[in-house]
């Protein structure tokens, strides 16, 4: 780690210290340490995109109620966080989840920064392919956009995301990869000896 990432990294971990018990019990529930996780993740992400889609309010209204929502956790928590939380049961294994979490956002953070100095630096020109690759993404989504309902792309983006963390901890595109290879595999052996036999 360079200078600039460990100040980075300690920065945001201060930062994040009033908030560290949350972010553990958060991380825990997003990659999946219990097996019933992923089904209370979902409920609680269709739950909220039903909310939305029954009050059907409009774009300004859902941003001012996220804000007051947001400012009221930011106001009320720290006085929750000593009735929830217990000082002395933190412990060592939290502490080290919560260093990785840290790491884990200090990294996304710097790659999300990187790429928008990237983008949006005039220092620097462009390549034609670029801008091309670009344009012809951003049209692909303006068009979906326009061809499903934005708050059924807002709900699987947001189910994906919440989903991934899981996904990625267990290995599942991995276990579904080994069980499709070896189907396949098992089909391809079958129609040899098939052949075979009919030969």
């Amino acid at each position: 780690m360079s200078v600039e990432q460990k100040r980075a990294y300690n920065k945001l971990k201060h930062d994040l210290e009033p908030w560290r018990n949350l972010i553990v019990q958060l991380d825990s529930v997003l990659t999946w340490e219990k097996n019933f996780y992923p089904a209370i993740i979902a409920a609680t992400i269709t739950a909220f995109y039903l909310l939305l889609w029954a009050l059907d309010m409009s774009t300004v209204t859902t941003l001012a109620l996220a804000g007051l929502f947001g400012l009221a956790i930011d106001l009320f928590y720290p006085f929750l966080c000593r009735f929830l939380f217990s000082p002395d049961n933190w412990n060592g294994n939290q502490e080290e989840q919560f260093e990785r979490v840290c790491t884990q956002l200090c990294n996304l953070k710097l790659m999300l920064s990187g790429w928008y100095e990237y983008l949006f630096s005039a220092k620097e020109r462009k390549s034609t392919l670029f801008v091309t690759i670009v344009s012809v993404v951003l049209l692909a989504l303006a068009w979906i956009g326009a061809l499903i309902n934005n708050l059924l792309l807002m709900y699987l983006i947001t189910m994906m995301l919440a989903m991934y963390p899981g996904v990625q901890e267990k290995n599942v595109f991995h276990t579904i990869k080994n069980y499709f290879g070896c189907a396949v595999n098992s089909k391809i052996q079958q129609l040899r000896e098939n052949n075979k036999k009919a030969d």
